[in-house]
């Protein structure tokens, strides 16, 4: 399983480079993976302190850090 979340976690990262931000209902469309998996994937880069939150009122977006 942590295989597939790291991999997956590559994906987004690929995503969110070339695409900018996107919310997490995109990253799962985009990196073709289940809600559960895209979610681990984000927080596997957050962990890794790759990822940014930007919180509005109706969502929340992620980029990569700078």
């Amino acid at each position: 399983m942590g295989e597939a979340i790291g991999e997956t976690a590559g994906r987004v990262w690929q995503y969110l480079h070339s695409n900018g931000p996107a919310t997490a209902s995109q990253i799962k469309k985009a990196v073709n993976a289940d809600a559960a998996l895209a979610n681990q994937a984000v927080g596997w880069l957050a962990r890794e302190g790759k990822i940014a939150t930007d919180r509005s009122k109706r969502y929340v977006r992620f980029s990569l850090r700078e």
